[in-house]
């Protein structure tokens, strides 16, 4: 029984976490990812259905990591074509967390200091592969 009460408050603050996300803009609507990359929202939602995006449902409404409007769409289809079989919030991490193997920097950040997209996806098929 006390087991039970830990899960269910683990997936109360997981819950919690995930709506913050969209109030930090850490998660953003497809609206706003289809405005910032001057797309129709429909090319967005097919995007996401392609897998070139990745989207995280919250209270029955897609959400898409910040990070990936500013990698662009085919950067972030790239990425997550190289991810694909990982969970949302595994890509998530991937995409927000310092990489060792990218001299500490976060993928945008290796990206934005000169790393190639191939180094990007070597260090991510090492981490679908790890």
């Amino acid at each position: 029984m006390a087991n039970e009460i830990e899960i269910h408050e683990a997936w109360a603050r997981g819950a919690q976490r995930l709506v913050m996300w969209t109030m930090d803009g850490t998660l953003v609507s497809l609206s706003v990812a289809a405005q910032a990359w001057q797309l129709s929202l429909d090319d967005v939602v097919a995007a996401a259905g392609r897998r070139d995006v990745f989207v995280v449902w919250i209270k029955d409404s897609p959400y898409i990591p910040a990070v990936l409007i500013d990698l662009g769409p085919q950067q972030s289809a790239q990425i997550c074509s190289t991810l694909e079989g990982e969970s949302a919030i595994s890509k998530l991490v991937f995409l927000k967390r310092s990489h060792g193997g990218l001299g500490g920097r976060t993928i945008t950040e290796a990206l934005q200091s000169g790393n190639s997209m191939e180094d990007i996806r070597r260090l991510a098929h090492a981490s679908v592969l790890a």
